[in-house]
Formats: structure tokens, C-alpha cells, sequence
């Protein structure tokens, strides 16, 4: 175990980074501050015992009044020292429920995610300190035992990893690293306001717990690892006793889950979101959306959310997701080619063989009020609302499907209810229409649908 008096470098480094998976590539998420700053200087002295690149990440969240003068002080430090450097500048939704920071971070990490490659690492350089404040808020949230086990050292990220391979050191530390080499970092000055409960814990809490019962940090720290221990042994055991409740990423039988009784509700709801790599839910929230469940029609949309996250029901399914607002898809005219691309969330449609004149009178919009279809010439139309039911997708999702229209008459429904006309004109033409969303939700809404 290591002591106050212990001394980061880089040898110290690469001990821990050679506990961890082995990358493609390092992403260094580097704010100038102090920690970030230590971290990225190691990285570049022992770089070449590395052999992979590395790169540092700077995101201009547009928080603070000297954002500009941050981002120019990392640019700056990466290219004296020959770093690739990548910065991205992020939109804060303000007036969302959660706190700024929280909003700071979440658009942060989704930043992350659409940079980090297979099997590339993106590394951030949370201490031991960093750790003591997470398992002391969560302790006052009255988290269970998978809040107190704090900071992950390392978790999934899409195809790669986020990984913190600075937990076990302190502050103090790395500032005398940084000090020995006579290199300068940022200060933020929020970090003194002390209305924001890690910077009162940090300033004034912490300092005075420290008097009665040294080495504090050190003790939290102690505690989140054996935490962290005791969580992996609960969800061996709720994994063998789960069945096929949490296999699913997105989906949970509801039935099922309320036959159980409440508290082995609460651990199987927090074990697939562990198992998911979906940050925990406080347990207040928690229990009252099972008071929820359990006293609710099917009709109800019972729903909770917590940082970037949601689950909401529906019928006799739970669902997990990001609770970003889908975008729905654009009212567009389908003038030529084939392949028409849709958006971000939406994806693309595509007649697949040969190339083939589009009718003048097809565009392409979201579902409307009162939308019906005709899958048989001669049969009756049915509302596109009854066929979104017994294909069980939410409300909240329908908007991202796209609808074809033809003079004005839906003909397709996505690519897994296509009306008579439009059966006929592909046919004609030896043609198939497909729908390929690229948001995971909607792709497999479709996926689902088409079974």
C-alpha cells in the first residue's frame, strides 16, 4: 500500500498501466489543471516504453470566462512536446435537471465515446482525493454498497475503455512532481467555491476530519477497494439468481422483475445496470420508482432518471437508455439517387439494386396524427399507431421512424410494413427498401420489429 510520503513518476506509471488491458492507443484527457498535468508528463516520459501512441483530449465546456486561455495553455504544452492533440468545444444544456457540472461531464464522456477507437484508452487522472469525496457523497446519498466502491479503476466505453490509473495516489503528489520539473498547471477558480460540495469537502470538511482521524483519505480510499470486492461478490451471486431478467441491454420483462420481492428488485435493477457499464442510481430515486411500478396501470409510463440515463416503462417492459432527446426524423423530399440520408439518430434509407428514377412525389417525415397504410390492394387500411402498439415501441421513440409518403399516403413504415403500392413499384423494378438507423436504440427497435 502506498503512504502519504510515497512519490509519483513515471516508473509508478507504468506499474499500473501494465495491470490494465493493453490498447491500440492512449487518449489522455487533459484539463491543465494539476492532475491532468502530472498524468500527461508521465505519459510522455515513458512513452517509449509504451510503444503505442498517445494523445492528449482537451473539451471546452464554455463554463468558465478563461476557457479560451485554457484551451491555448494545452495546445501549447502538447506541442512543445511533439503530443497530438484534439479539442472539441461542447454545448452544456443550462437549463437541464441535473447541476451544470453534472451536464459538463456527461457531455464530456459522450465526446469521449465518439472519439475512442477499438480498443483505445482514454485515461483520466482521478486520485486518491477523488476518490475519498466520491465514496463520502454517495455515502450521504445513502448509496448501496456499489456507490461506496466509488471510482472504477477501469469500465467499458463502446469499443474501448476509460481507465484511472491514478487512484491510489494523492495530490500532494503530483504536485511535487510537477513542482521537481518546474512545470506550471492551471488553477480553475470555481475549485474555491465551496456551494459545491466536493470543493466544501475538499476546503473545509476534509481539513478538520483530518485532525481527528489522520490519514482520512487514505481510510476512504481503503474502504471504496473493499467495497468494491464485496459488490463483485453480490452480483455473482444476483447474476446466477437473475435468469434472463438483465441479459438484455435495453429491455427488462416487468412481470417478471415485480413477482420478486422488493428488496431483490432493487438488486437486480442495480446489478443490469452494473453489468451494462450504466452509472449507478441513487437509491432514493431507485425506490420510489419501484413504488412506482408496483402501483401503476399498464398504460402508465413510469419512468426515473439520473445523469445521462433513464428508464422508462412501457407496457410490460422496462426500458434503458440515454434519456438524450431522440432527433425525429426530418420532412424531406426524396428528389434522386438511392440513398437518402436522414441524421445523426435517424440513419439512412436506400432501394438496393439498379439504379432507378424516384417518384416526384415522395418525401420522406415523421409519423402524423390519424397516418394510416394499405398492405393489401383490396384490404383495409390500419393506423399507423395500432401497428406501432403491437410491435410494443414506445411513444418516445416513434418520432425517429421514418415514414414514406407517396401523394401524400404513407407507404412504408420504416422498412418492416410496406403498403401495396409501394410493394408493387419495387417489385416492378426488382428493388428492396431498406431503413438503417444509426442510433443503437432505433436500430434495434428495427430489428425487433422485423421478427
Amino acid at each position: 500500500m502506498r503512504t502519504e510520503d510515497s512519490t509519483f513518476n513515471s516508473r509508478h506509471l507504468l506499474d499500473r498501466l501494465a495491470r490494465l488491458p493493453s490498447p491500440r492507443k492512449y487518449w489522455i484527457g487533459f484539463s491543465g489543471g494539476a492532475d491532468s498535468t502530472a498524468l500527461l508528463q508521465a505519459m510522455c516520459e515513458c512513452r517509449k516504453d509504451l510503444a503505442v501512441p498517445i494523445h492528449a483530449a482537451h473539451f471546452h465546456h464554455g463554463l468558465q470566462a478563461d476557457a479560451d486561455s485554457w484551451l491555448d495553455h494545452c495546445r501549447s504544452f502538447c506541442t512543445a512536446r511533439e503530443i497530438p492533440f484534439h479539442s472539441e468545444r461542447l454545448e452544456i444544456d443550462t437549463s437541464a435537471r441535473g447541476s451544470p457540472e453534472e451536464e459538463a461531464r456527461n457531455s464530456r464522456y459522450r465526446a469521449v465515446a465518439g472519439i475512442l477507437g477499438e480498443r483505445e484508452m482514454y485515461l483520466t487522472a482521478h486520485h486518491s482525493g477523488d476518490q475519498a469525496e466520491t465514496l463520502f457523497l454517495n455515502l450521504m446519498r445513502g448509496s448501496g454498497v456499489e456507490g461506496l466502491a466509488g471510482i472504477p479503476v477501469l469500465r467499458n466505453l463502446e469499443a474501448g475503455w476509460v481507465a484511472r490509473p491514478l487512484l491510489d495516489c494523492t495530490r500532494p503528489e503530483l504536485e511535487r512532481f510537477l513542482e521537481s520539473r518546474d512545470i506550471p498547471w492551471l488553477t480553475d477558480p470555481s475549485n474555491a467555491d465551496t456551494s459545491f460540495d466536493r470543493n466544501y469537502l475538499r476546503r473545509d470538511l476534509f481539513p478538520q476530519l483530518e485532525t481527528r482521524w489522520p490519514g482520512l483519505t487514505n481510510r476512504l480510499a481503503r474502504t471504496a477497494r473493499n467495497a468494491r470486492i464485496t459488490a463483485g461478490a453480490m452480483a455473482m451471486f444476483i447474476e446466477s439468481q437473475s435468469g434472463d431478467l438483465i441479459r438484455d441491454r435495453l429491455k427488462m420483462p416487468l412481470q417478471k422483475l415485480l413477482e420478486l420481492d422488493p428488496e431483490m428488485q432493487t438488486l437486480i435493477l442495480r446489478q443490469w445496470l452494473r453489468r451494462h457499464e450504466v452509472p449507478v442510481l441513487p437509491e432514493a430515486r431507485l425506490r420510489e420508482f419501484l413504488d412506482q411500478l408496483s402501483g401503476t396501470r399498464v398504460e402508465s409510463q413510469a419512468e426515473v432518471q439520473w445523469e445521462d440515463w433513464m428508464i422508462k416503462r412501457y407496457k410490460h417492459e422496462l426500458w434503458l437508455h440515454r434519456r438524450s432527446p431522440f432527433i425525429a426524423c426530418p420532412k424531406m423530399k426524396w428528389k434522386s439517387g438511392m440513398k437518402l440520408e436522414l441524421g445523426p439518430d435517424t440513419g439512412w434509407l436506400r432501394l438496393s439494386g439498379k439504379n432507378t428514377n424516384i417518384p416526384d412525389a415522395w418525401k420522406v417525415r415523421a409519423r402524423k396524427p390519424g397516418d394510416r397504410i394499405r398492405t393489401v390492394p383490396d384490404g383495409p387500411s390500419r393506423k399507423l399507431k395500432q401497428l406501432f402498439q403491437s410491435a410494443l415501441i414506445p411513444p418516445w421513440l416513434r418520432p425517429g421512424i421514418p415514414v414514406l409518403e407517396w401523394d401524400g399516403e404513407p407507404v412504408a413504415l420504416g422498412d418492416w410494413v410496406i403498403g401495396h403500392r409501394l410493394q408493387s413499384w419495387l417489385f416492378e423494378n426488382n428493388l428492396t427498401y431498406q431503413w438503417r438507423p444509426s442510433d443503437p436504440v432505433l436500430n434495434r427497435v428495427r430489428t425487433d420489429s422485423q421478427r
